[in-house]
């Protein structure tokens, strides 16, 4: 089935229309592959699965395996005329591992117009988490275009030993560590610094996607913002990741200046038809601005850069009061209840944030320093879903994180996050105490637009 464009691994690494990428490090190299693999042949791209080492062979895809490179993009070419994914090795040894191909075969593939990517695996780690690097790896393709350093977190809190480091000796001479210290995220971070020079060394033009995998096996999210702070501005984004969940990406974190930390959206739900007000709503003057301005403008002046304003074709408020960031589509299928609009929205925000705001655009007493408070609160704690509390009742916007969104679109009807919210785990619940009552106030009925007029 083919992944949301929010949700999808692909959507996250920004890679060019066509290239080489090249995979390496340990805990998830081949599990990044397939799943990558299989998130390019889904949007009809031609791929083939390839290493520089040895990798397990692919399951229920072709295998290319010859010496001949001529002989053998020939029959690449009449394999990915049916198939939009091929695994490809010079031999297939005794074990049923593929042993690797020549570091320029890729580069001579993808010129020749064989496949429009490759992947390639470019070292080895013993089924670790964690590694040192002998002297001759990775063994990088030539002219990748895009390296993903990978890394198991599933070793945090653990010794420096053979059990748990591939070449141990290698990785303490790297690190500067004593056999048996604690991985902590200091020494992760020190090897996965090298593994970048590693990188950076071989394709200097090359973007860096850092990925840390097994994000799973860390029950406190501190230590996932702690790994994310630790890293060197390399690349765009480091992704946190479960390979072997339907929808790997846990967390973004952006390395560069213009969006770093972790990315917050918003979306506006104007789609309603206001049909307890008996009339849409939203162009109703409040002091001088309209209900939708005013919802507008909090968001806007809140700092949020990623909007998204789901609108109907019954209910098109003035598109003027839109700043030039915000970004409107109309949902089509209103009929079906407010789950249309929030997963019109959920869909057409940045992939690469790690939560989004659902506000209601009927609410007009919201203030600006609502969305900070919630924001500032999730990327502190990054609970699954943070919402505003005033005089112990939950109000609106709700922020959910990217870790729900795969919940979100599975709601019907009328239904909103409200039954998604009730189901979430205290713990994994973050309220937030605010002095605004705005947070639970909306104009839906001629009487509560008249109250306000008169003041009360």
């Amino acid at each position: 089935m083919l992944s949301p464009a929010s949700l999808s691994l692909l959507s996250c690494l920004s890679l060019p229309p066509k290239g080489i990428v090249a995979i390496y490090g340990a805990g998830g190299k081949t599990s990044f592959m397939h799943v990558l693999a299989k998130d390019l042949a889904l949007r009809g791209h031609k791929v083939i699965q390839t290493t520089t080492t040895k990798i397990r062979r692919p399951s229920l895809i072709p295998c290319i395996i010859g010496h001949d490179i001529q002989a053998v993009t020939e029959e690449l070419r009449l394999h990915l005329q049916e198939n939009h994914m091929v695994s490809l090795g010079l031999s297939l040894a005794s074990d049923g591992k593929l042993a690797g191909i020549p570091s320029h075969w890729p580069d001579f593939l993808l010129k020749e117009g064989t496949a429009d990517y490759i992947l390639v695996e470019a070292d080895g780690a013993a089924r670790k988490s964690i590694k040192g690097y002998a002297h001759y790896e990775p063994v990088f393709p030539v002219n990748s275009c895009v390296l993903v350093p990978i890394l198991g977190l599933d070793v945090i809190g653990s010794p420096v030993t053979e059990e748990n480091v591939h070449r141990p000796d290698l990785f303490c001479r790297v690190t500067g560590c004593e056999p048996g210290t604690t991985l902590e995220i200091s020494v992760l971070a020190a090897m996965y610094r090298h593994m970048i020079e590693l990188g950076k060394s071989h394709s200097p033009q090359a973007t860096i996607v850092p990925l840390f995998n097994k994000a799973d096996a860390i029950a406190d999210e501190s230590i996932i913002t702690g790994v994310a702070q630790a890293l060197p501005p390399v690349g765009p984004y480091a992704l946190f990741t479960s390979l072997a969940d339907e929808h790997p990406v846990k967390f973004v974190y952006g390395l560069e200046e213009k969006n770093h930390g972790f990315g917050i959206s918003a979306v506006l739900l104007a789609a309603g038809k206001g049909e307890r007000m008996g009339k849409p709503k939203l162009n109703l003057d409040m002091g001088g601005k309209t209900i939708f301005e005013r919802a507008v403008a909090a968001i806007e002046k809140a700092g949020i850069h990623d909007v998204v304003v789901v609108f109907s074709e019954q209910n098109l408020p003035d598109r003027r009061y839109l700043p030039s960031h915000f970004r409107s589509v109309v949902n089509t299928n209103i009929q079906e209840g407010l789950s249309s609009s929030v997963k019109q929205g959920l869909l057409n925000i940045q992939p690469q944030n790690q939560a989004v705001f659902f506000a209601l655009a009927d609410q007009p007493f919201i203030t600006p320093d609502v969305y900070q408070e919630l924001i500032q609160y999730h990327l502190r704690h990054l609970p699954i879903i943070t919402a505003p509390v005033h005089n112990g009742k939950r109000g609106n916007p709700t922020l959910f994180d990217r870790r729900i969104w795969p919940e979100l679109l599975k709601i019907k009807g009328d239904e909103g996050g409200r039954n998604i919210i009730s189901a979430v785990s205290p713990h994994r619940l973050g309220l937030v105490r605010v002095k605004h009552e705005g947070v639970l106030v909306d104009i839906d009925t001629p009487e509560e637009y008249q109250r306000f007029l008169a003041g009360k």
